[in-house]
């Protein structure tokens, strides 16, 4: 019965430190190293990759290292390649992605590294949709760069400013209008 008690402590310390790390990634955003201002993935998908890649690699060692006259292990082989495959996938989309929201623009690159950039001015839908109790941004360009991600893990405050400046106004501000720039009119 003690085992029983020590799995169940362990695993309640396990979704302990996994809440504490999920709070602090809502209060603060992944930044990346060469430019502060592009917000990452939450380092959780780094984590989750090194994990399937670390266990792709042990189960192919245990699969390849046995013998296999049988052809019992082809199974495993093909598993643990598939899961360092995802694993790798993961590490892919954790370097690839970044969203760097600025004054006038929001730029950004997608998980598989399509790269794009929406002008405030261009926007042509802005939505903000509960999907599976998490809120879900839409936001797409008049060229055609289209930008979802969850608004509460990224610090996309200028674009909601934009979008107040649009509620307010009735259209989004052109370039240099929110900050007092080139394309302020003043009456």
């Amino acid at each position: 019965m003690s085992a029983f008690v020590v799995r169940i402590l362990l695993v309640l310390a396990v979704l302990v430190l996994v809440a504490a790390a999920v709070s602090r990634m809502r209060r603060h955003p992944n930044r990346s190293a060469e430019v502060p201002a592009r917000q990452r993935m939450p380092k959780l998908v780094l984590f989750v990759g090194i994990l399937f890649i670390a266990g792709g690699v042990l189960m192919a060692l245990a699969s390849f290292t046995a013998g296999n006259p049988d052809g019992v292990l082809w199974p495993m082989r093909i598993a643990s390649l598939a899961i360092a495959l995802g694993g790798a996938g993961f590490l892919l989309m954790y370097r690839n992605f970044y969203v760097e929201p600025r004054g006038d623009e929001v730029a950004f690159r997608t998980a598989w590294g399509r790269e794009g950039l929406i002008a405030y001015a261009d926007i042509v839908t802005f939505a903000v949709r509960a999907s599976g109790g998490q809120l879900r941004l839409t936001v797409r360009a008049a060229s055609g760069p289209r930008l979802r991600l969850n608004p509460n893990l990224y610090d996309l405050s200028p674009l909601l400013r934009a979008n107040e400046f649009r509620q307010h106004n009735g259209r989004w501000p052109v370039r240099g209008e929110m900050y007092g720039g080139t394309g302020t009119i003043r009456r």
